[in-house]
């Protein structure tokens, strides 16, 4: 995994940190569990999509977008499966909290694309 996508993984997990941390002082713990849970499936899908998208050093155009469109399935399937089980297991789960944390962690995601 290169640089670049290192970074970008560890400033997701910085914003889940502190998305988690407001959460806390403004709503209390659960909300802030709930919070670090969702931003939680947002650096850990990148992580995902980051180690399936791993192509070589000048490899075709076609072979990336290939692998670009698997990463990105598999990415779904597993965002999918990660959501599915924490409503199935954390009850308590408190949902405003669990997706403000997620698209906390998708906002670098997507502000990364655009700046790297």
């Amino acid at each position: 995994m290169n640089t670049a996508v290192r970074k970008i993984i560890l400033v997701q997990i910085a914003v889940a940190a502190l998305i988690a941390l407001l959460m806390s002082v403004v709503l209390g713990k659960l909300a802030a569990i709930s919070a670090l849970t969702g931003g939680s499936i947002g650096f850990i899908t990148a992580l995902v999509y980051a180690k399936k998208m791993s192509t070589p050093q000048g490899a075709e155009a076609k072979k990336i977008v290939r692998a670009h469109y698997g990463a990105e399935a598999y990415k779904l399937a597993f965002t999918m499966l990660l959501f599915a089980l924490v409503f199935k297991e954390f009850k308590a789960v408190e949902a405003l909290p669990l997706f403000i944390g997620y698209v906390g962690t998708l906002v670098v995601y997507w502000a990364a694309l655009i700046f790297v």
